[in-house]
C-alpha cells in the first residue's frame, strides 16, 4: 500500500519554486537590468528549470536553504508574523466566538449540543477546536484548505526571513541604496500577500471543520460520520 504524502511533502515543489524565484529576483537586483539581454534572461530561466529537476545539485541547495529558513523562526513567532496577532494567533482561538458565528453554513447550536458548552477563552477555544479538527482532518475541504494554508504560511515565513538579509547584501554588492530599498519593499509586499492568503485559508479550514462537525451524527466521544 502506497503511503499518502503529508501536506508539507505535497507542498515541497511550491516551496522550492518560491526559493528559486527569490534567487532569480535577487540576481535581477544585483545585476543591472539594463545589462541583461535576452540571452541572459533565457539563461536565468533555464537555470531555474534545471535546479528543480530531481537529483540536481541546485535542488539540494534549495531544499537545504528552505529547511534552514523555515526552521530559524520559532513556531510561535512564525504564527505571530503570519497571523499578525501577538496572543493566541492561530484561528482556532476564535473558532467559536468569531469564525463560526459569522459563517451561515455552520450550525453553532448543533455544535454546542454535540460538544457541550463552547469556550469563549481564546486559549481554550484553540484546544477544543484542535480536538474537533482531529476528527475531521481527512475531509476533502479541510485537507485542501490546510494544504493551501501551509504553502502560503511557509512561503511567507521564508520571505519575511529574507527581508533583513538580501536587501543589505544588495546594497553591499551594488552600492545602490534606492534599488535595494525597492527590492526590500517588494519582499515586504510579497510577505504581506502570503500572510493575508494564509490567514484566509486558515479561516476557511476552521469553517470546513466546524461545518463538518455541525452535521455529524456523533458526539465528541464517538467516531465522525
Amino acid at each position: 500500500m502506497t503511503a499518502i504524502p503529508s501536506l508539507k511533502e505535497q507542498n515541497r515543489y511550491l516551496i522550492r519554486t518560491a526559493m528559486v524565484l527569490h534567487c532569480a529576483a535577487f540576481i535581477w537586483v544585483v545585476m543591472l537590468p539594463q545589462k541583461l539581454n535576452f540571452s541572459d534572461i533565457n539563461t536565468i530561466l533555464s537555470g531555474i528549470s534545471a535546479s528543480l529537476v530531481p537529483g540536481a545539485i541546485g535542488l539540494g541547495v534549495v531544499a537545504l536553504a528552505s529547511l534552514f529558513l523555515l526552521g530559524i523562526i520559532p513556531p510561535k513567532r512564525r504564527d505571530q508574523l503570519i497571523h499578525w496577532r501577538r496572543a493566541n494567533p492561530l484561528p482556532g482561538s476564535r473558532a467559536f466566538t468569531k469564525i463560526g458565528p459569522k459563517a451561515d453554513h455552520i450550525d453553532m447550536a448543533e455544535l454546542e449540543r454535540c460538544y457541550g458548552p463552547l469556550p469563549s477563552d481564546e486559549a481554550l477555544q484553540n484546544i477544543t477546536f484542535f480536538s474537533i479538527y482531529n476528527r475531521f482532518r481527512d475531509k476533502a475541504g479541510v485537507v485542501d484548505a490546510h494544504r493551501r494554508y501551509l504553502a502560503a504560511r511557509d512561503i511567507g515565513t521564508i520571505t519575511v526571513t529574507l527581508v533583513p538579509i538580501l536587501p543589505l547584501i544588495g546594497i553591499w554588492a551594488t552600492g545602490d541604496m534606492g534599488r535595494s530599498l525597492l527590492y526590500a519593499t517588494f519582499l515586504i509586499g510579497t510577505y504581506s500577500l502570503c500572510a493575508i492568503a494564509a490567514q484566509n485559508y486558515s479561516v476557511r479550514m476552521v469553517q470546513h471543520v466546524l461545518a463538518a462537525a455541525s452535521v455529524s451524527e456523533y458526539p465528541i466521544t464517538g467516531d465522525p460520520k
